[in-house]
């Protein structure tokens, strides 16, 4: 989960929690000096008129001046001075508020800071075509989206030397620009146009008068460029133009410096052996948010901050880093495609980095697609993208909305959605919406998988099989059709799978990446019910994503946790592969029936292994969908309360490789939890399975009435019972006990702040009574806990003074 930030606008020496960094060295500015150009999202203030960018690359022109390009209406929005030593955005974006280390949320985009000197009003920056866009459905006004294929499309930005050139293309005519500050302060903007038929009209700020250029006019505020067989420069200067050239030498790599790592050692946790990568110590704060590996083994590591890093020998004894790229708009993927063609996923688009010199930097920033829809909403953003076999992209759109008609609350169609979007880039089809904060997963057979994260609307956390009908997936603020949601595959209870990430091959398996830091593999066989279980692992960081080596074939997991949501991993962030080294059996099967659950494994289990239900084997539970955060756990009649059992007997096949565990009788619910444990030799590990038995039938009130009868006679509570309680079911995610501020208040002294009449409502109806200040994201914990667990956990808490 990614939420966003409080500003953060002093530079500080902020010394890191994690095992895999050394030192502490001292950390650089979020907007470093040296960058060319970098992505963001900008209001331009004291407008007449709402001025906004939703997607920009900004530049710097020196001595404290800077320029922002609209990509989505090719447009110089902005020319500005920034106050000295201050920057010239409001640090607002999410990536920029938690550099490095914030702790809440952002309520406003980035807005342009410092002293106008020239902008644009918000349209198309060129004459011509119909300029439609796509209308906001709900909250503030105007359009989003990009200008209409036909008309024009962002190209992307190539580096010459250090200078940006930007490349767009009006109708079929390809433009590149350059905006520059000569020595006497003036401004200049040198356009050069490819040959073209037709006269071209480009909007041009009064500012902007001094032409040099065969033919050209200007007019109206527009230049226009007359028909030409060969390519042309025009220069539009604020005063005489200077006499520059357009830039033509190759890229020169912006961050040159390579550090080398010392291979750290590997921890073997059966039956896998797992090392951490160890980060290289600079002054760039390195945030891993994906990872991907080139054909050769070479790694590139995206990063939240807008980096993408070279990792040469990943897997030998001194690994080398470079930055090869900068300056992109908080990147969240990184793809590499089997030709080694790179694709990273920003806020703002699909961007493909080209090398276009042999330097093994990136030269060019090409637009892939910026075809989704994206407003200001400060939590818009993509989480996740996929490339199919035609080389088309999946990506997921993130839907939390706070409605309240500002700029800022936008609510586009292609919020909550899973959207493809063909290799041409210039489209997008929606196939699934209703959704809260998805990811998007795509299986080696074509399968597309979304995981979607625990909050109103949403009781728990689920997964979906999304086909092409356009399923709506249930997060009411994204229910643009006013239909019903159609059930997920399966639910995993919000303590197991607190967050749900993205999704990963990995040999045989296809696996969904919990931010708790677990692996989680799903099966959806031809007969029996469709089911994941939990690979027996936890890594000691908040994980997004993950990929297979392609020589060594281990996997590699990568995450950071960024907001006032603390993991419960010990690690802020982390990299560490993963290899299996000593191969266990696997489930691929699981039928459901009244009275007995078989699985079977992808091969027999061995004389030495032995497979035992856990304590308790069987918890079967409903949840409910309401416009609260999040659910507690209900019983058939509607009670709070979990439905907990144990086999009366268990066999194995003779080949051992199904395994059947007889019950009295079972019942449809939302939710299957079915604990084992797999033992073999002196090894034990626990095998934990989650399914959706919605095809059977309901208890009957007879049988609730023997559950009710055969509870067991509450004791007093005691505290250090409670206190692990405390940490399972991820309270310390949101609840300091130090005083810190987080997501939920602290409870730092609530024993002595606070009676257990108060706490127990607090655990059970959390929004009865919301704290001042903090937001109502609390699920109830009602049937979660046990009357024994809720006793002690409250026993926990009141000695808390």
């Amino acid at each position: 989960m990614l939420p966003v930030m409080r500003i953060f606008r002093v530079v500080i020496c902020f010394f890191w929690a994690g095992s895999f960094l050394r030192s502490a060295p001292v950390i650089g500015p979020f907007l470093e000096p040296e960058l060319p150009f970098f992505g963001t999202a900008l209001v331009i203030p004291d407008q007449p008129r709402p001025n906004r960018v939703r997607r920009g690359i900004v530049f710097s022109l020196g001595d404290g001046h800077w320029a922002c390009f609209d990509t989505d209406l090719l447009r110089w929005a902005a020319i500005w001075k920034s106050p000295v030593g201050k920057p010239p955005v409001s640090l607002d974006s999410m990536a920029a508020i938690s550099y490095p280390n914030g702790q809440a949320k952002a309520k406003a985009p980035p807005s342009l800071q410092g002293d106008l000197v020239m902008s644009s009003p918000e349209k198309p920056g060129f004459e011509g075509g119909k300029g439609i866009r796509e209308k906001l459905l709900a909250g503030g006004d105007g359009q989003v989206g990009p200008i209409p294929d036909s008309d024009g499309r962002w190209l992307g930005v190539d580096l010459r030397g250090r200078i940006p050139v930007l490349r767009y293309r009006i109708a079929n005519n390809v433009i590149e620009e350059v905006l520059v500050r000569g020595e006497d302060g003036g401004f200049q903007r040198m356009i050069k146009v490819a040959s073209h038929e037709d006269e071209l009209e480009i909007a041009v700020h009064p500012l902007f008068h001094n032409l040099q250029g065969a033919g050209v006019l200007a007019e109206d505020g527009f230049l226009r460029l007359p028909s030409s067989n060969r390519t042309t420069v025009t220069v539009v200067a604020t005063a005489a133009p200077s006499a520059l050239s357009f830039p033509t030498k190759p890229a020169t790599p912006v961050f040159p410096a390579s550090y080398p790592v010392a291979r750290t050692p590997a921890v073997t946790d059966w039956p896998y052996r797992i090392r951490h990568l160890a980060v290289p110590e600079t002054s760039r704060f390195i945030r891993p948010t994906d990872l991907a590996f080139l054909s050769d083994g070479t790694g590139l590591l995206a990063t939240f901050d807008g980096d993408v890093w070279r990792i040469e020998g990943p897997e030998g004894e001194r690994p080398r880093w470079t930055r090869i790229a900068s300056g992109l708009f908080e990147t969240i993927s990184i793809e590499i495609t089997p030709d080694d063609r790179i694709f990273t996923l920003g806020r703002d688009q699909i961007t493909e980095l080209i090398d276009l010199n042999g330097d093994h930097h990136i030269d060019r920033y090409r637009n892939a697609s910026n075809a989704f829809l994206q407003t200001l909403q400060t939590r818009d953003y993509a989480t996740s993208l996929a490339i199919d076999r035609d080389g088309s992209f999946l990506i997921a759109k993130g839907g939390i909305n706070q409605f309240g008609g500002k700029a800022d609350n936008e609510l586009s169609s292609h919020r909550g959605t899973i959207l493809r979007i063909p290799s041409g880039g210039n489209s997008a089809k929606v196939l699934a919406d209703g959704l809260r904060m998805p990811y998007v997963g795509l299986r080696s057979d074509g399968t597309v998988f979304a995981s979607d994260q625990q909050g109103h609307y949403i009781p728990s956390t689920p997964l979906h099989l999304v086909g092409d009908d356009r399923p709506y997936l249930g997060f009411e603020p994204t229910n643009f059709g006013a239909r019903n949601p159609v059930p997920p595959l399966l639910w995993y209870p919000y303590q197991a799978n607190r967050s749900a990430a993205a999704f990963a091959p990995w040999d045989q398996l296809f696996l969904q990446i919990s931010w708790g830091g677990r692996l989680f593999a799903i099966e959806t066989p031809e007969v029996g019910q469709p089911f994941s279980w939990q690979l027996p692992l936890q890594l000691d960081f908040p994980s997004l994503n993950a990929v297979r080596h392609p020589t060594s074939g281990r996997l590699y997991a990568v995450g950071l946790g960024i907001s006032g949501y603390k993991p419960t991993a010990p690690n802020l962030s982390g990299i560490a592969s993963i290899e299996e080294i000593d191969p266990f059996p696997k489930p691929v099967a699981m039928d459901v029936a009244s009275r007995q659950i078989t699985l079977t494994f992808d091969r027999p289990l061995r004389e030495t292994d032995v497979l035992v239900p856990g304590s308790p084997a069987l918890r079967l539970f409903n949840i409910k969908r309401t416009p609260d955060y999040g659910s507690g756990h209900f019983r058939w009649d509607g009670k709070p309360g979990e439905f907990r059992d144990q086999p009366n007997g268990f066999s194995i096949s003779e080949d051992r490789r199904t395994f059947n565990l007889h019950f009295d009788q079972l019942f449809q619910a939302e939710i299957l939890d079915l604990q084992l444990i797999l033992t073999s030799g002196e090894h034990s590990i626990p095998l934990h399975f989650f399914s959706r038995p919605a095809h059977l039938g309901p208890p009957q009130f007879r049988e609730l009435a023997i559950l009710d009868r055969d509870k067991p006679e509450l004791r007093p509570g005691e505290a250090a019972a409670g206190k692990p309680l405390f940490t399972s079911y991820a309270c310390a995610g949101c609840h300091s006990l130090d005083g810190s501020k987080l997501v939920g208040p602290s409870l730092k002294g609530i024993g002595a702040r606070a009676d257990k009449a108060f706490l127990k409502q607090a655990v059970l109806e959390p929004n009865a009574v919301i704290a001042e200040g903090f937001p109502a994201a609390m699920p109830s914990f009602a049937g979660m806990l046990t009357e024994q667990q809720l006793e002690d956990l409250l026993t926990y808490l009141l000695s808390l003074r």
